[in-house]
């Protein structure tokens, strides 16, 4: 096997590894007990008038009701703040470091196919900001709500059921931009 199908292997199992290291902290770190139990019980009850005893679940309570924290899942917080802020720094590292050298080598091409170039760049910019807009940003709310009540004296309980909502305005999002690229 040559070197360059080895970068290729690499590449294919790359989005695996901050997946599985995701999964194995939140296996790890949230995994439930009588406190998270006793935290969202009354809440599964009222909304969806299920038992929380008879639901798999993972519970993120980064605080105790004496507002000192709970590590492991202050930790698995942390922990999945990093993941996505390493990736997101990739693709705009990545981005920039593309618009730079099209920038130089598009002088190279024919006016047509500089236009073409630009397409394609804008429908990968497009595709690239569907999911961060329609999924990722709806849902940073949701993520980092745990962390704010006991530092702002408030209650938070959020309904998901919105976030969906955006989730699937994404798949028309995403193809309206590739043809408008």
């Amino acid at each position: 096997m040559n070197m360059s199908s080895l970068k290729n292997l690499g590449w294919m199992f790359y989005p695996v590894l901050p997946g599985a290291f995701y999964t194995g902290a939140l296996y790890m770190l949230c995994w439930p007990d009588e406190y998270s139990d006793s935290y969202v019980r009354n809440v599964i009850l009222e909304n969806y008038q299920l038992d929380v005893a008879n639901l798999r679940r993972f519970v993120m309570t980064p605080y105790n009701t004496d507002e000192s924290i709970r590590w492991n899942n202050f930790t698995f917080h942390v922990i999945a703040a990093v993941l996505v802020c390493f990736h997101y720094s990739i693709i705009i590292f990545c981005g920039f470091r593309m618009h730079i050298s099209m920038k130089h080598e598009l002088e190279k091409f024919s006016v047509h196919n500089r236009k073409l170039q630009k397409q394609f760049f804008k429908a990968l910019l497009f595709q690239s900001l569907g999911p961060s807009i329609f999924i990722f940003m709806p849902a940073v709310p949701v993520l980092l709500s745990p962390l704010l009540p006991p530092v702002l004296g408030i209650k938070i309980n959020w309904q998901t059921g919105w976030l969906y909502s955006f989730i699937g305005v994404y798949p028309p999002f995403d193809s309206v931009a590739f043809m408008h690229g």
